[in-house]
């Protein structure tokens, strides 16, 4: 960057590098970079929709995601849902080239041929950062899990689990029938329909306009006012009570 431009290195390196740096980052991301951009591509089809149109649409749109997840998860027989568990399978894979070497009950160092590696499985933290991040063991910290016995599977975030997965598509969104089908509203007392109003807006009271007395004003003598039509003083021609 400092090759392309001095100035836009400089202007990065004065922003907190936790706010732009995966590495620095204090929080779990679990591997998700802008949400935003997802949800804006899944609901395309409805965002230049009225307002009713659109949130019918969206409602449909929900109603069939929910199903479709609700049915898929009830296949699996895996303790996490497919993706996590395919992330945790990898690192088991990759964890079997390490050297790993127990400092106490939860720290352990862990040797890959290119770096060594600080894991603490007590506070579910390692010097890469990956299991920080993601709420999923990296291959470091299933090195280490591996080597004192635990199960893998048991220390990865519960968001991933499948219980927890076909908890969330548990609802249902129920349909809603056309207009034509909605029931008529209860009359009113006098047989009257009961008519939904907008509500009552009190618009507030603006502040009071000081009025602020120029200094070009001050010292300079007002205009008379006088009637173009009876050339008398004191009134406007619109305001004149004079008989034509």
């Amino acid at each position: 960057m400092l090759l392309v431009s001095q100035e836009a290195a400089m202007w990065v390196s004065n922003i907190p590098p936790s706010l732009w740096a995966t590495y620095c980052f204090d929080g779990t991301r679990f591997g998700h970079v802008n949400v935003t951009e997802s949800i804006n591509g899944w609901i395309q089809e409805a965002s230049g929709l009225p307002i009713i149109q659109m949130m019918e649409c969206i409602r449909r749109q929900l109603m069939t995601l929910f199903t479709e997840r609700r049915e898929t998860s009830v296949q699996w027989s895996s303790l996490l849902v497919p993706s996590a568990e395919r992330l945790v399978l990898e690192a088991i894979e990759q964890s079997r080239a390490y050297q790993v070497h127990k400092a106490n009950e939860a720290q352990f160092e862990v040797m890959t041929g290119e770096a060594t590696l600080l894991v603490d499985i007590r506070c579910r933290s390692c010097m890469c950062r990956g299991w920080d991040l993601y709420g999923l063991p990296c291959s470091h910290a299933v090195a280490a899990l591996l080597s004192c016995r635990q199960d893998v599977f048991k220390f990865t975030e519960g968001y991933f689990t499948a219980a927890n997965y076909r908890r969330i598509y548990a609802e249902t969104i129920h349909p809603v029938p056309d207009k034509t089908m909605w029931k008529k509203t209860e009359s009113g007392e006098d047989g009257d329909e009961v008519m939904i109003t907008p509500p009552r807006v009190l618009r507030q009271q603006p502040r009071p306009r000081k009025r602020r007395v120029q200094v070009e004003d001050r010292g300079r003598q007002k205009r008379a006012v006088r009637c173009s039509r009876c050339n008398q003083p004191g009134h406007f021609r619109t305001t004149c009570t004079a008989p034509t």
